[in-house]
This record gives structure tokens, C-alpha cells and sequence, in this order.
């Protein structure tokens, strides 16, 4: 599997806190089945600035030399959202994912920027594609999946965090998993892990419930073959067109019954 969400550089943010945590990390995440990583340090968000290309290439280079060959490591960035992300690109303050024209963005768990799809827009003009990171995770997208649905009819993607599909980060998170990955509405599972206690990697439970509830072509979209064209930047062979999707007691009534037949 390929992982393109993943903090496991030491001290840059809220990922390991040394050298010997961040390898104990990618030596979980290759057990777990996964053989290339992007890491993804935060960017611009709270006291993680991370805008320092040379820096976080220095942090790569030297994790690379404690890993070995397995997993393999290749450099992104979350970038918290802000509607100048076309210029903060344009500085070079925001690392793509592994050098491609991806670009992952988070928002805030409880909220969404009015807007947003202006510089959605302007992303796109200028060749970039943006991948909306955990969006089942945040409380707006919960309440209006219709909001996610319409940023991917416009171009973006969207990336589901693997424990939230075993209830990680709890049940209205992993009813939104199940029910968007149905839509046709994600496009990549990652792990957004950020260590080996509370946030290990967990991509071989979660890629078993999808294949169980979704079927094993979608399965190999989301765990390899999305994310392999994302690093290889590449158009994403499975981007399908998203169904309509009712209000929140509608997706959780729903998503309840399915999770029960499980």
C-alpha cells in the first residue's frame, strides 16, 4: 500500500518527538503493510510553520538513512487552509505530495472558510489538484455531505483517514467513511498517523473493511492505485462521479443499518 498521508518526520510537528520514535513508526507502518510514504508535515498551521523546503528535505534524508530501503520516503505537506494557498504555492512555501501536482489540505474540525471554492478554483487554473485531507472528520462535512460532494464535482479529492473507518474517531466519522466511499466521493484511504500508541497506521484493518463493504476493486483503488498515480502524478484511475447524498439523519441512518450487516 501506498500511504500519502503521514507524519512521521521527528520534531517538526505533532508526529514523533525524535529519530527513534519516527523510525519505530515506519517500521509499524511497513509491518502494516505499507511500502511508500509520504510524509506530510503540518504547514502554516498553529506553531508548525514548516516552510522551509531544505529543512524538512534535511529531516527526510536523515530518517531515510536510520529506515533502510523499506518503507520508501517521499516528502509532501498538510497545508492548513487559507485563501492564499495559490500564492503560498507559488512561494514554494507548500511541498506537493511526493513532488506531483497534488497538494493535500486540511481544514478545521469544526469549521469550512466561506468561499473556499474560489481558490479551489484558482488551484486549478495554475495546474494543481487538492486533496480535501480527512473531510469525514470534520463536523461541516458531517452535517452537509452535500458540501464535499459539490468541491469534488469541481475537481478536488478526497482522502479518508484509515482509523476512521475501524471508529477511531468515532461513530458519525465512520458512518460518513462508509457512506462517501458508496457516493463514489473518496478517492484515497491514508493513515494520517502520528505514532505508534495513539495514532498507529491501522491500513490493513481498514483496507479489510472496505473490501467487505465496498468490494475489492474500489479497495485497490483507494489503498493502490490512487494513491500510486498521486506519487507517480498521474491522473487518478478510479474518480468517479459522485451520487447524491442526503443531510447527516439521512447518511446515518443509512450508513447504521449498513455498518450492522458487517
Amino acid at each position: 500500500m501506498i500511504d500519502i498521508h503521514h507524519h512521521c518526520l521527528p520534531n517538526v510537528d505533532d508526529g514523533p518527538r525524535d529519530l527513534e520514535g519516527a523510525v519505530a513508526l515506519c517500521r509499524m507502518a511497513s509491518d502494516d503493510g505499507i511500502d511508500t510514504i509520504v510524509a506530510t508535515p503540518h504547514v502554516l498551521r498553529g506553531r508548525w510553520q514548516n516552510t522551509s523546503r531544505a529543512t524538512l528535505e534535511e529531516a527526510l534524508a536523515s530518517l531515510r538513512a536510520a529506515v533502510g530501503e523499506s518503507p520508501r520516503l517521499l516528502l509532501g505537506s498538510e497545508y492548513f487552509f487559507a485563501h492564499d494557498i495559490a500564492d503560498a504555492l507559488a512561494s514554494g512555501a507548500v511541498i506537493p505530495l511526493a513532488g506531483s501536482r497534488y497538494v493535500l489540505i486540511e481544514f478545521a474540525a469544526n469549521a469550512i472558510p466561506p468561499m473556499i471554492e474560489q481558490p479551489f478554483y484558482r488551484l486549478q487554473l495554475d495546474g494543481w489538484t487538492p486533496v480535501i485531507a480527512h473531510p469525514e472528520r470534520n463536523a461541516v462535512f458531517q452535517s452537509k455531505p452535500q458540501l464535499l460532494a459539490s468541491l469534488v464535482r469541481l475537481g478536488a479529492k478526497a482522502q479518508i483517514t484509515a482509523a476512521s473507518l475501524a471508529g477511531d474517531f468515532g461513530s458519525e466519522a465512520r458512518a460518513a467513511s462508509f457512506e462517501w466511499i458508496n457516493a463514489g466521493m473518496v478517492h484515497v484511504v491514508a493513515s494520517d498517523s502520528h505514532n505508534t500508541q495513539k495514532r498507529p497506521p491501522r491500513m490493513t484493518a481498514a483496507l479489510a473493511a472496505v473490501r467487505a463493504n465496498a468490494g475489492e476493486a474500489i479497495a485497490t483503488a483507494l489503498f493502490r492505485d490512487n494513491p500510486r498515480a498521486i506519487v507517480e502524478g498521474r491522473a487518478l484511475p478510479y474518480d468517479p462521479e459522485p451520487k447524491e447524498i442526503r443531510s447527516k439523519r439521512g447518511l446515518l441512518g443509512r450508513v447504521a443499518k449498513l455498518l450492522k450487516q458487517q
